[in-house]
């Protein structure tokens, strides 16, 4: 797996991007992915775009005594991606409210056409309590680069 992080099209905001090949767990019997198999290479990306802003998942749910469980998941397909071809997956902050943060996502085939694109949802929760509560900041400043819009309190309560 790659991993690196680069500017956008339209150079306003970062994108963290991983390279991974489509494995045959990943693949139905007629050799095409399955929709499940996207969950894996979006949270391969995730995973790695917390990484890359100083938060590795191993240390963040300590440091800031919270969780991030994922509330929501919505993919849609463009083109069909078969056995061993190497995607890329693009993921950026989409925004960042008062509890949560939209990542957005794009997978790309060999050649740059779009196989799927979507959106992640998380929430910022109380470890102890399971209350939303505030993304924290060191977590919003990290995550700004990746945000194309002013981040903080755009969105609606979570």
């Amino acid at each position: 797996m790659q991993s690196d992080s680069e500017s956008a099209p339209s150079g306003s905001a970062l994108r963290h991007r991983v390279q991974e090949h489509v494995r045959w767990s990943d693949v139905d019997v007629s050799g095409i992915i399955r929709w499940d198999a996207y969950a894996r290479f979006i949270e391969m990306a995730e995973t790695e775009l917390f990484r890359a802003v100083g938060f590795p998942y191993a240390t963040l749910w300590d440091r800031l005594n919270i969780w991030l469980p994922r509330v929501q998941f919505h993919l849609d397909y463009r083109n069909p991606v078969r056995l061993d071809a190497l995607l890329d997956t693009e993921i950026w902050v989409g925004r960042i409210g008062r509890s949560s943060i939209r990542l957005e996502f794009a997978v790309k085939k060999p050649g740059g056409a779009l196989a799927a694109e979507g959106y992640l949802v998380i929430v910022s929760i109380d470890r102890t309590n399971g209350r939303s509560v505030d993304v924290p900041k060191p977590l919003h400043d990290a995550l700004a680069p990746y945000c194309p819009s002013p981040a903080r309190g755009e969105e609606d309560e979570t």
